[in-house]
């Protein structure tokens, strides 16, 4: 008597297994397409962190330099002067692109495009503005920045 040996799959179980590689890659890929959104929040908070950092060291050289209670004031650090408000940055587009590295165009208004990677606009009023990512701009169309308002008050909202 001889037992048949069976080697290899048969073809149900070689569709089994297709149908839940299937399913698996149904519910992971939605996880694995929003990658841009995923690096614009990543770069919406390295920028936010480095906005917070530079304001750190300009608000400690400003009570080095007894500034910290000045409104206006103005410290200067790597050969440039930044202006300050009690100590911290000032909200003005050309003050934040001054303390922060990295390619930023002043916006004239909240409906201009940008061609630099970053777009910067002051609200009216000199007490805030906003930080745009290219690609998001113009700002009323945004769907992601960063508020900046006195004193040194960040707010970053992104929307999925």
């Amino acid at each position: 008597m001889h037992k048949k040996v069976q080697q290899g799959f048969t073809l149900i179980e070689l569709i089994i297994v297709i149908v839940i590689l299937g399913i698996l890659a149904v519910i992971a890929a939605p996880k694995f397409i929003d990658l841009k959104g995923d690096a614009i929040a990543a770069e919406l908070n390295a920028v936010e962190g480095a906005l917070k950092s530079a304001n750190s060291l300009i608000y400690a050289k400003a009570i080095i330099a007894g500034q910290q209670n000045l409104e206006p004031g103005s410290i200067t650090a790597n050969g440039v002067t930044i202006s300050t408000t009690i100590g911290n940055i000032s909200p003005l587009s050309a003050n934040v692109i001054l303390a922060l590295d990295g390619n930023y165009q002043i916006m004239a208004s909240a409906n201009e495009s940008i061609t630099a990677d970053w777009g910067v606009y002051d609200v009216p009023g000199g007490k805030s503005l906003y930080i745009v990512p290219k690609g998001y701009a113009p700002l009323i169309a945004a769907i992601c920045f960063i508020m900046l308002i006195l004193p040194l008050r960040l707010s970053l909202f992104i929307m999925p």
